[in-house]
């Protein structure tokens, strides 16, 4: 073989090599990028199943008009101390559970612009129950979640 020859046959043996890079090139960023869309679908797939959790509803409660009524009529009887206790204790727990009841993050009525339902009579009906249960019956209020 001459020398011109073995140039052209060296220069096509690179040019095949080349070929064949860009084609090996190729599968590896195909292969990539099926790889990373699997996984991005598997990712989301999981966070969907496991992962998010509706936002809790909004409502409101007019606080200032049940503490407001439960002070009057708390005055004009002479409540105990330990009867005002007792009182803020069911409100407490009043409030926990309506809130648990309707999923719910309770709100003064006030902070509440528009649209929120209002559980005010719940509320005070949940504070009568626990102070019923609290102050002599044995059996848990209607309604009770816990």
């Amino acid at each position: 073989m001459s020398r011109g020859t073995l140039n052209r046959a060296g220069r096509m043996s690179r040019r095949a090599d080349s070929g064949q890079s860009g084609a090996s090139a190729w599968a590896v960023m195909v292969s990539a990028v099926l790889l990373s869309g699997a996984v991005a679908a598997a990712v989301a797939a999981a966070m969907l199943r496991y992962g998010i959790e509706p936002p809790p509803r909004i409502a409101g409660v007019r606080l200032t008009e049940i503490t407001v009524a439960y002070t009057t009529r708390a005055a004009s009887a002479g409540e105990t101390a330990e009867g005002v206790r007792a009182w803020g204790g069911a409100l407490e727990a009043a409030l926990d559970r309506v809130a648990n009841r309707h999923g719910a993050v309770l709100l003064p009525a006030r902070a509440v612009a528009a649209g929120a339902p209002d559980l005010t009579a719940e509320v005070e009906a949940a504070i009568a129950a626990v102070l019923a249960h609290t102050t002599g019956g044995s059996a848990a209020p209607p309604g009770d979640d816990r």
